[in-house]
């Protein structure tokens, strides 16, 4: 609601709004109402399986987008990178700081550390996977990714786009933007003050 209401998806009647963060989920945008579902679930895409015999979800299932790369699994990895000598920059935070966070890793990548850089990519192509199917079977006019982990940047979009350009029919992408959000943790705030007005005026 926040990026319909102020950032980059303002003009465009039919979006998706990608969330990586600690979860990952999508918001979908359809004539200009957001869609909620039946039970107000809708566009829980980190849930999608990616791979079969993947890492166990909180969910309670294996290969779950979110079990690989939500804000706790990239800490995960990271961890485990650090600790193992696979990241000569993550060992030297996890040293410094003691644990890691997704935040982390988007310095290991500054940094061009070799290991950061393919968790990135990793990651990414998972996630276009996914979002080549939504494109394929919603026909979006856009895709906004935010949430704190798509601080990781353009070397994340980067490869979402890539995936999602190469896997979905050129019918559906020949005209599709796929960029990052602009509005930051504000997004949040924003959506939350348009549904209250909303529902303010409505009542009224």
């Amino acid at each position: 609601l926040g990026e319909q209401h102020s950032g980059v998806a303002k003009s465009v009647p039919d979006f998706l709004f990608v969330k990586i963060g600690t979860g990952i989920g999508c918001g979908i945008v359809v004539n200009g109402e957001l869609y909620r579902g039946m039970d107000g679930c809708a566009g829980d895409i980190g849930h999608i399986r990616v791979d079969e015999f993947g890492p166990t979800c909180a969910c309670g299932n294996t290969g779950c987008l979110e079990a690989f790369f939500g804000g706790a699994a990239l800490a995960r990895d990271a961890m485990a990178a650090a600790r193992a000598g696979r990241s000569p920059a993550l060992a030297a935070m996890l040293d410094e700081k003691g644990e890691l966070t997704a935040v982390d890793v988007a310095h290991a990548v500054a940094q061009g550390d070799p290991h950061a850089v393919q968790m990135i990519r990793d990651g990414g192509q998972r996630v276009g996977w996914v979002l080549a199917s939504l494109v394929s079977f919603f026909n979006p006019g856009l895709i906004v990714i935010g949430g704190r982990v798509s601080r990781l940047g353009h070397p994340l979009l980067a490869e979402i786009r890539g995936v999602v350009y190469r896997r979905s029919l050129p019918l559906a992408t020949g005209n599709l933007p796929l960029v990052l959000s602009e509005m930051g943790d504000d997004a949040g705030v924003v959506g939350a003050a348009a549904l209250i007005s909303d529902a303010v005026y409505a009542a009224s």
